[in-house]
């Protein structure tokens, strides 16, 4: 149960890297916008690890 909601969160925070390497390669650098993007996916990320570990737990 843990395991598939580690990897939920794993390849969440992963997006995270990616975005914020890309945001930061801008011209512009990392604007409030790219902020609340990275911010957006990283709660995403936390929500999907959580529903993907309580529908294993609940069909258990």
């Amino acid at each position: 149960m843990l395991k598939w909601g580690g990897i939920t969160f794993a390849v969440g925070l992963a997006l995270v890297i990616i975005e914020t390497v890309m945001a930061s390669r801008k011209k512009g650098g990392i604007t409030p916008t790219d902020r609340q993007r990275i911010w957006g996916i990283f709660w995403v990320s936390c929500v999907m690890a959580g529903l993907v570990a309580g529908l294993i737990w609940m069909s258990d």
